[in-house]
């Protein structure tokens, strides 16, 4: 059996967009048996992570369900907001951008929905 690793970035926090990415994220789960998939928020992105977030409900949901979902340290800091502000079970990294070219080095696929 093939181990699928995928990112997904997100860096807005648009309806269209968001409701693409977890649309992205649920079809490719329902086609992939093993697939692991982090999703990493930056800049607007970030909004989407948040604990009063209109998609904090699908999050949740999508991390019940294994999502990793990670906010960028640095768009946390320049926005004023902590851990405390996201989603329980939300990981932070230092970086959203140097995560995703970590995760590119290490042979995950890279989607931007």
């Amino acid at each position: 059996m093939v181990d699928y690793r995928v990112v997904f970035h997100i860096d807005e926090d648009d309806e269209s967009r968001v409701l693409l990415l977890l649309s992205n994220v649920r079809n490719l789960m329902a086609d992939l048996e093993s697939v692991r998939i982090e999703v990493v928020a930056y800049s607007m992105g970030v909004n989407v992570l948040r604990r009063d977030s209109e998609y904090s409900g699908d999050v949740s949901e999508l991390m019940d369900q294994g999502v990793r979902f990670c906010a960028c340290l640095n768009t946390l800091r320049a926005s004023g907001m902590d851990g405390d502000d996201l989603l329980e079970g939300v990981d932070v990294v230092s970086s959203g951008v140097g995560h995703i070219v970590r995760r590119q080095t290490e042979g995950w696929a890279y989607i931007r929905p």
